[in-house]
């Protein structure tokens, strides 16, 4: 019996240089910190993957998109409309369409475009010619858009509007930043838009329309109120003579149309409303004219 617990114990210290003292020799048990370690290590190569598919995704999602464009070799259309499900398509995928009119897809349409030309700095007319072709093919390489307006000494840190009458594009600022550009109508003649520095010094849902001394007056909220649903009234005559609202003819946006006023898209000008003050800053002006006071709002596609 000695004997073989003699053997045994020589038999177990013959596997201790290989097993190590606790039997487990080099062997290591990976601590918890360790296996964490790998497998945030993982999770982050997974991820890296996951956004490189979709990066190439959207790529392709683009190519494919400026391939279609490419192809449609538009360069001077007179009209917006030969092409239109095509081009639609695109605006759509930038984000430029909204359901405006449940009647009237047309008017839908329309309304995408001039918001693309608005928001790139094009004059805005509701026509798909060559400019706007070019700023579309442009866009759809760009992945970095930005505006390209600058401010020399904005008049104030808060929000403000700018309105262009050369493009018929109203700003809305904060700061020297840009938040949001709208296409706009404006007076049939270039003298009945007032130029100049105001402020809005009134605010009224579902404005009343008193007629202008040449029609009828339309109650508010009526959809044949030319002023639409919203009024911001500018420092003018009291507020009540001119101002931004909407509209009850909405192919009259990006043209020359009212007796002054500031016609915008009616969903635009609700969006508008809600997003400024009684006091905000409002400056009127050609292109020109801001220019003189520090506003360049250079065309996307000006070299």
């Amino acid at each position: 019996m000695k004997n073989f617990v003699s053997t045994v114990l020589v038999f177990l210290l013959m596997l201790t240089p290989v097993y190590g003292g606790n039997g487990l020799g080099e062997i290591e048990v990976p601590s918890f910190q360790t296996e964490m370690e790998a497998l945030k290590q993982l999770e982050i190569q997974q991820f890296r993957e996951l956004h490189e598919l979709k990066k190439l995704e959207k790529l392709n999602q683009i190519r494919e998109i400026r391939q279609r464009l490419e192809a449609l070799q538009v360069t001077n259309t007179e009209e917006f409309g030969e092409e239109v499900d095509e081009y639609t398509s695109i605006l759509k995928e930038l984000g430029y369409y909204k359901q405006d009119d449940d009647s009237a897809e047309e008017i839908n349409n329309r309304n995408a475009l001039i918001r693309f030309q608005s928001d790139h700095n094009l004059i805005v007319d509701g026509l798909f010619g060559s400019k706007s072709n070019e700023t579309l093919l442009k866009r759809l390489k760009d992945d970095d858009f930005k505006h390209r307006d600058t401010i020399n000494e904005a008049p104030t840190e808060e929000k403000w509007i700018v309105v262009n009458k050369t493009k018929r594009i109203l700003t809305l600022y904060r700061g020297s930043q840009v938040i949001k550009k709208y296409p706009i109508a404006q007076g049939k003649l270039s003298n009945l838009t007032p130029e100049g520095k105001f402020s809005i010094v009134s605010k009224v849902i579902n404005p009343m329309w008193g007629g202008a001394g040449i029609a009828q007056p339309v109650a508010g909220g009526s959809p044949k109120n030319p002023l639409g649903y919203r009024w911001m009234g500018l420092s003018i005559d009291g507020g009540s003579s001119y101002g931004i609202h909407g509209n009850n003819s909405p192919e009259s946006i990006g043209t020359n149309a009212s007796m002054g006023c500031i016609r915008m898209i009616n969903s635009d000008v609700e969006e508008l409303y809600n997003l400024v003050s009684m006091k905000t800053i409002v400056w009127i002006g050609t292109d020109e004219q801001l220019k003189e006071w520090g506003i360049d709002q250079t065309s996307y596609i000006k070299r």
